[in-house]
């Protein structure tokens, strides 16, 4: 299967769902080799998917109409950017967008869990104005944030993780793959992160500063300063990280685990993708009292793949992690009150089982 470039096909990239033509629809399918000559696209219907879920892109489902019988697909799933400017300003500041692009067509075929196909996609050279066309996967069994993980699926998803975070162990080719996906101590992510966090805790302390855990209410005073070391003590080994590694990402085929979403993929330590994914994606409930037991899993698998760990390190930069992973929340809410309710109940959640996380394993110890 071929992915059409949307650029030089003459297709064009999406603006907005005003762009999405049977033409173009037509054009993404016949290029890409899933469309049979002689069965053209007479209409198009697209419904919004993913509100409150894929914070920094548009979602929509396009279901086609044929003019005749094939085994086109009944329905594909385009991504562009989002519309919301602070999100928007958050991707382009950070160089989101490419990442995934290049994943899909230089990576993705060789990881060890599905992932959906990718039919057409482009970015703009001059800008991040991107657009990918890809298989609808929703018939899938979804995780969801909100609902949080169960600890059959995270144990799973946490040794699915170590055979993709494996494949890229110190590889001699992820220096030149740098350029793309950048090392987690990098000057934008020094820059730009601290000053994200301070503008999301405002809003942090104003609509839900009631709800902090009181023994880690002084990280918003310390966090943006420690920057620099956090993200200094997550880059080694090295490895491929996911980098948006959480439950809103990630489905099952059956027993088989599905990942999508890769515009935050980078390279440092495979423990940010582990603590990331433990702290914000599965339920304080659930979670509390198995850090350790579940960073183990994660380990142990790693071992099988001839990997020596040292786990007193592993342990401690599971806690660097999750206290740079409190980001995410405090981020998401600069622009809180514009977000819909699935959204805002998003961005409580991954703030508060984060810092319950770092509350838990007293994790603000290592930068004290």
């Amino acid at each position: 299967m071929a992915i059409v470039d949307l650029i030089t096909s003459g297709l064009g990239l999406l603006a907005s769902e005003k762009d999405i033509t049977t033409t173009w629809v037509e054009g993404v399918l016949r290029g890409s080799g899933n469309l049979e000559d002689g069965v053209t696209v007479t209409a198009v219907s697209t419904e919004r998917i993913g509100e409150g879920v894929g914070i920094l892109s548009i979602l929509q489902r396009v279901i086609p109409t044929y003019s005749g019988a094939t085994k086109a697909p009944k329905s594909i799933v385009v991504k562009y950017p989002t519309d919301d400017p602070v999100q928007r300003g958050t991707a382009d500041a950070l160089v989101f967008y490419i990442r995934e692009l290049t994943f899909y067509r230089d990576c993705a075929p060789s990881a060890p869990f599905k992932t959906a196909k990718c039919y057409g996609q482009a970015i703009e050279s001059e800008n991040t104005n991107f657009t990918i066309a890809m298989e609808d996967i929703s018939h899938y069994r979804p995780l969801n944030q909100l609902d949080g993980v169960s600890l059959s699926d995270a144990k799973i998803m946490l040794e699915k993780l170590a055979d993709f975070h494996a494949m890229w162990w110190n590889s001699p080719k992820l220096p030149d793959m740098q350029s793309v996906f950048p090392p987690i101590l990098n000057p934008t992510y020094e820059t730009v992160i601290p000053m994200l966090w301070g503008q999301g805790w405002p809003n942090v302390e104003q609509y839900v500063g009631h709800l902090l855990p009181e023994s880690v209410r002084v990280i918003g005073d310390i966090w943006a300063a420690k920057v620099p070391w956090m993200l200094g003590n997550l880059m080694a080994p090295l490895t491929l990280m996911h980098g948006d590694y959480r439950a809103d990402n990630m489905m099952f085929d059956g027993d088989e685990p599905v990942v999508i979403d890769y515009q935050i993929v980078g390279t440092g330590s495979g423990m940010y993708d582990v603590g990331y994914f433990i702290s914000q994606s599965i339920a304080t409930e659930v979670r509390r009292g198995h850090d350790k037991e579940l960073v183990n899993i994660y380990l142990e698998r790693l071992e099988t793949h001839g990997i020596s760990i040292d786990r007193d390190e592993m342990w401690r930069q599971y806690l660097v992690s999750i206290l740079f992973c409190v980001t995410y929340g405090v981020t998401v809410f600069g622009g809180y009150a514009e977000q819909n309710e699935r959204g805002q109940q998003l961005a409580t959640d991954m703030l508060l089982r984060s810092l319950d996380c770092v509350a838990d394993n007293d994790a603000l110890k290592v930068i004290a």
